[in-house]
C-alpha cells in the first residue's frame, strides 16, 4: 500500500500497542513483553529514520509489482503454514501433549505468522535487489 511515511508510522504503531495491551490485560507472558519491546524499538528507529530524511509528507513508493508478488508469495506460504500448525496444535492440545490453551495458541501463532511473513517478504525483496 503506497501511503505517506507518516501514515505508515501510524499504522505500524498498532502492533506494539496491541502487544502491550495483550501483555498488561490478557496474558502477562514474558514473551509478549519481549516482542512488544522489540516492536517498539523497531518503530522508534523507523520514526527516527523518517525524521532524519525529512520524509514525513512524502509517499512511500516501495511497493511495485515485484514487491507485491513477494508479499503475496510470503502471505500464501504463511497461510498454509498457519493452517498446518493450527491443526497440529489442536491435536496436541486435545491429547494433552502440550499444556497451552487454545487462545494462547492462536495468539502466539498470529504474532509468529506476522513476523515470519515480514521476514520472508523482506528477504525476497532484498535478494532481488542484490541481483540487479
Amino acid at each position: 500500500m503506497n501511503v505517506s511515511y507518516r501514515t505508515n508510522l501510524i499504522l505500524r504503531l498498532g502492533v506494539p500497542l496491541f502487544l502491550f495491551i495483550s501483555y498488561f490485560f490478557i496474558s502477562h507472558s514474558k514473551l509478549t513483553l519481549i516482542i512488544a519491546i522489540l516492536a517498539t524499538i523497531q518503530l522508534i528507529t523507523f520514526g527516527i529514520d523518517i525524521h532524519r530524511k525529512g520524509n514525513w509528507k512524502k509517499v512511500n513508493l516501495q511497493h511495485d509489482q515485484r514487491t507485491r508478488e513477494n508479499a503475496l508469495f510470503a502471505g500464501n506460504l504463511i497461510y498454509w503454514l498457519t493452517i498446518l500448525v493450527l491443526f497440529i496444535g489442536t491435536l496436541l492440545i486435545q491429547n494433552s501433549i502440550i499444556s497451552i490453551t487454545y487462545p494462547k495458541l492462536i495468539g502466539y501463532l498470529i504474532l509468529i505468522s506476522l513476523i515470519l511473513k515480514w521476514m520472508i517478504r523482506d528477504y525476497l525483496n532484498n535478494q532481488e535487489e542484490t541481483e540487479d
